[in-house]
């Protein structure tokens, strides 16, 4: 069955227009000349490294080994002034900031110092938490007129896209740039250089040189396509839940998009400006959706079963929010049986959930296992609960039979249960981001290899947080799983809490009430008693 949406390409063009004017503000303001930058007016800064030791001075020369020649990191770069940024007596070295991806408000490490607040909050409104937007904050440094360029390129080649053709059509079009740059094994010219942490002197390279050594390493030109995919994703995801609508199916391809990307692209084409463009008109992977969405509804009925009989986790009221106790259940529920699943299942042979699904796909062959045995289930439930990448240790630990691979899955997996257990499902994302974010300040120190792997691994993270965010909290109001996943997605901690807040206001309220109903009970009944004591003693005498 056809998945209908739509996008408010309007609405994204206003914020886009507010973002080219703020970022034409702020490089109008930036010097673009670095004459004398070696004189006395500008010193030199060596990048911090405190606190690291010797040892720590060891393994950045590791890193810098695979990026692009160890003398990007190890030799010292000019401190550049750039607008909004705080008066300092020492200006602070590029050096020793990841340009490309410490811009945002919660996770750059020099936010306040380094980039304009509001070209940030733009920035980041309008593509996420991706490469894009990054490269936004970073080319409003003035730091090379060619940077500049690109971004202000990038910004009207959208808006023209956009405006011509809608936003459906842009997001598809990035994806399949950065899926044939993966099928073709070459580095795509539109791919932003923000992509990984980078010194100037590398981003000068990318930008000015020649060859595809100028782009890095090998491994680091495979590694960097393969972000490109995952960000190209990531963002579709976000714009989808920022703009797309109605919410039900927003939040079904955007879900897809972060699990499935095969099939996230292919639910894109389905409006019909995509279509218009010559993208495939296979539809074949409806299939695949309604299957999936076939044992979605074996899986409530399965539950609604347990709920008759008893048989899923009992958690007291008093311990947890009535508006979240019903997803706090289901969710220790669907993951205890998950982890029992796999355990009866270690012993026999099972397939490749990709392999069914795609029989699924080209020949409507139906897996015909129950469901606690169906691989595809299993996998899609898992995703459900940890998101595609945390998963990955329990899924695939189990299809390769990795005892050790697995149980490390099982522990993550029970980790969490024990914080929805302990607090609820809502507050899981802020305790899952406060225990894996890193101190960003002592990752700066490091070489940019230790950077890319760091800040990829968060953004991995808070993709995993969003996905949760989508499956487990649908039944806290109209829209409010859409909004909290792109907050996530956004890497905007305050602007989840700000969403989840209320629903929190309105459980104190409601046991306040309880409350004072008890008091205005017992105050009534303390008072029967007092006029029956009265009665009784006037009986007597």
């Amino acid at each position: 069955m056809r998945t209908p949406f739509t996008m408010d390409s309007a609405g994204f063009l206003a914020l886009l227009d507010a973002l080219e004017r703020r970022f034409n503000e702020v490089t109008a303001a930036s010097s673009l000349s670095f004459a004398g930058i070696d004189g006395d007016l500008y010193p030199v800064v060596q990048p911090t490294r405190a606190d690291l030791g010797e040892s720590a001075n060891t393994a950045d020369g590791a890193d810098c080994t695979d990026s692009a020649g160890a003398e990007d990191s190890a030799q010292p770069e000019p401190a550049a002034p750039c607008p909004g940024a705080r008066c300092d007596s020492a200006l602070r070295s590029p050096a020793s900031t990841p340009l490309s991806c410490d811009f945002h408000g919660r996770t750059g490490a020099f936010h306040d110092e380094v980039f304009d607040p509001q070209l940030v909050e733009l920035a980041s409104s309008a593509f996420g938490s991706t490469c894009w937007a990054s490269l936004m904050c970073v080319a409003s440094l003035g730091l090379d007129a060619a940077l500049v360029e690109c971004a202000r390129q990038f910004l009207t080649h959208t808006s023209i896209i956009v405006r011509q053709k809608g936003l459906a059509v842009w997001l598809y079009d990035l994806i399949n740039d950065a899926t044939m740059a993966m099928l073709l094994g070459q580095t795509s010219p539109r791919m932003p250089v923000t992509i990984r942490p980078m010194s100037q002197v590398q981003i000068s390279r990318w930008l000015h040189g020649s060859g595809v050594k100028r782009f890095g390493s090998q491994q680091q030109r495979a590694a960097d396509r393969a972000e490109y995919g995952n960000q190209a994703h990531r963002l579709a995801a976000y714009c989808m839940l920022r703009w797309g609508a109605p919410t039900a199916s927003s939040a079904q391809i955007a879900t897809m998009l972060l699990t499935n990307p095969g099939i996230g692209m292919c639910m894109l084409r389905e409006d019909p400006n995509v279509r218009a463009q010559g993208a495939c008109t296979d539809t074949r992977y409806r299939r695949v959706v309604e299957y999936l969405r076939s044992l979605h509804a074996q899986a409530d009925l399965d539950y609604a079963r347990a709920l008759k009989i008893g048989d899923v986790p009992w958690l007291s009221p008093d311990g947890h929010a009535a508006v979240t106790i019903a997803a706090d259940r289901r969710y220790l529920y669907d993951a205890n049986r998950l982890v029992h699943a796999y355990r009866a299942l270690w012993d026999r042979a099972t397939a490749d959930p990709a392999q069914l699904l795609m029989a699924v796909e080209e020949t409507r062959t139906l897996p015909g296992e129950p469901l606690w045995e169906n691989p595809v289930y299993l996998r899609d439930l898992a995703d459900s609960l940890m998101g595609s990448v945390l998963s990955d240790d329990l899924t695939m630990g189990f299809q390769q039979r990795d005892r050790e691979r697995f149980d490390r899955g099982v522990r993550t997996l029970e980790h969490m249960g024990d914080q929805v257990r302990a607090m609820n499902v809502l507050m899981l994302p802020i305790m899952a981001i406060d225990e894996c974010e890193p101190d960003w300040n002592a990752v700066a120190a490091r070489g940019y290899k230790a950077r890319t792997t760091q800040w990829r691994a968060f953004c991995d993270r808070c993709d995993d947080l969003a996905t949760v965010v989508l499956a487990q909290l649908q039944g806290q109001g109209e829209g409010f799983h859409v909004r909290a996943a792109a907050s996530l997605l956004k890497q905007s901690l305050p602007e989840y809490c700000e969403l989840a807040l209320p629903l929190f206001e309105q459980e104190i309220e409601r046991l306040a009430a309880r409350e004072q109903d008890a008091a205005d009970a017992s105050a009534g009944v303390c008072g029967q008693e007092r006029e029956g004591g009265a009665v009784h003693v006037d009986m007597a005498a």
